[in-house]
């Protein structure tokens, strides 16, 4: 099977170029994957990001119907896709709360545009786009762990939609019908809990959970940053006597 940061170099396209807007970041380690949609074509998208007379926004990429898959900017900077900090105190993204106000998302955020119309569409993908844009996900959390040794967590908290970030003024991008779940439940495929992915604890959580010390809630999820209950460390204890030898 592919290297996923291999499938990146013969899968996506550059087609950045000297005017499109971006900025250094500083060093700055991207924490989420911001997700809109284009509101016109792929050819109005790249025209729009490589144009001279664009002096205002950009995408790290743009995904398009079929599937294609355009960079404009390089992870290592930052795009101009998510605002400054006007606007941001409508933010509802926990990451963003977390962060603060008056720290402009785009230094965290990779941001991709997608290819449709929020009137037409309300945010969903065609089949080829959505294979695309899940395997661009997964190639941006690989590659920002490869550069920066830091692995985004794939859930609601860093995959989001501009409109977490810009509720007013973004309230439909990308639209009530972006596949966020689907896109994330493919990038925890494989482990027990979906909120696991990207956690510095994931291998002892699943370790713990092939033993039978741990499980996790009714939804799927592990929740490992919430407080233990008393009723959950009584349940630990005695998963740990019955495993005990003798």
């Amino acid at each position: 099977m592919m290297d996923i940061l291999e499938w990146g170099k013969e899968n996506i396209k550059f087609v950045g170029n000297s005017k499109t807007n971006k900025s250094d970041r500083r060093r700055r380690i991207p924490e989420m994957i911001v997700n809109h949609i284009s509101e016109g074509s792929i050819s109005s998208m790249i025209s729009w990001f490589t144009s001279p007379n664009n002096t205002g926004s950009s995408a790290h990429f743009g995904v398009s119907k079929k599937g294609e898959i355009y960079q404009f900017v390089a992870i290592e900077d930052c795009a101009w896709a998510n605002g400054l900090t006007s606007g941001i105190e409508n933010a509802t993204s926990e990451l963003v709360l977390r962060r603060g106000k008056d720290v402009n998302p785009n230094w965290y955020s990779v941001s991709i545009e997608h290819e449709g119309v929020w009137a037409e569409t309300k945010g969903s993908l065609t089949p080829a786009q959505l294979e695309a844009t899940k395997q661009l996900h997964k190639y941006i959390i690989a590659y920002v762990k490869d550069k920066y040794g830091y692995e985004i967590e794939p859930s609601r908290k860093t995959i989001v939609g501009h409109f977490e970030i810009d509720k007013k003024e973004r309230p439909n991008c990308p639209g009530e019908l972006f596949p966020f779940d689907e896109i994330i439940s493919y990038l925890n495929e494989g482990l027990p809990f979906s909120d696991i992915g990207g956690h510095w604890a994931k291998d002892l959580i699943i370790k713990a959970h092939e033993e039978g010390w741990v499980k996790g809630y009714p939804d799927g999820t592990f929740q490992p940053d919430k407080p233990m209950t008393r009723a959950e460390s009584v349940a630990l204890v005695m998963a740990a006597i019955k495993k005990a030898p003798g």
